[in-house]
């Protein structure tokens, strides 16, 4: 009788993300996961000391943010349109944690890091006023606008 090894959490998401990412890219498929997945520790490990400088909650677990990273990988960003890969993707706070918004499933979204650099401090709410006034302005002005936005003007 064989014995069958039991995989780890970490394998098993190797497979899955190896398969998902192989839907979008040509080469180097494993060295992709193997950055994503160390992507997603270090997602992990920020949002705990973020939440944590914040005083705020953190129980979205490491799984969770493997879960949102895999749904939302190679779909458009909900803001930009761009399409979500590892090296565009980031973890928002749909309420900003400086804000008091928490760490946890349901205050997370995986957005391109454009629109998140857009987005900075705003709440989806006014985030989604600001992208409905620019959409009412010529479109090269609305591009230049974006692009200042997401490279912040002081």
């Amino acid at each position: 009788m064989a014995v069958r090894r039991k995989r780890s959490g970490k394998s098993l998401w190797e497979e899955r993300f190896f398969i998902k990412l192989s839907k979008h890219h040509k080469r180097n498929v494993r060295k992709k996961v193997t950055k994503l997945l160390k992507k997603l520790d270090s997602v992990k490990n920020s949002m705990v000391a973020r939440s944590k400088k914040y005083e705020v909650e953190c129980n979205i677990s490491l799984e969770e943010i493997r879960e949102l990273a895999y749904d939302a990988y190679g779909t458009p960003c909900k803001y930009s349109g761009r399409i979500l890969t590892i090296d565009n993707m980031v973890f928002d706070h749909i309420i900003p944690i400086s804000k008091g918004g928490e760490s946890t499933k349901d205050n997370i979204q995986v957005i391109s890091k454009f629109s998140n650099n857009m987005k900075g401090s705003l709440n989806e709410e006014h985030f989604l006023l600001l992208l409905e006034w620019l959409s009412t302005v010529p479109e090269e002005l609305q591009q230049d606008l974006s692009i200042r936005l997401a490279h912040g003007i002081h």
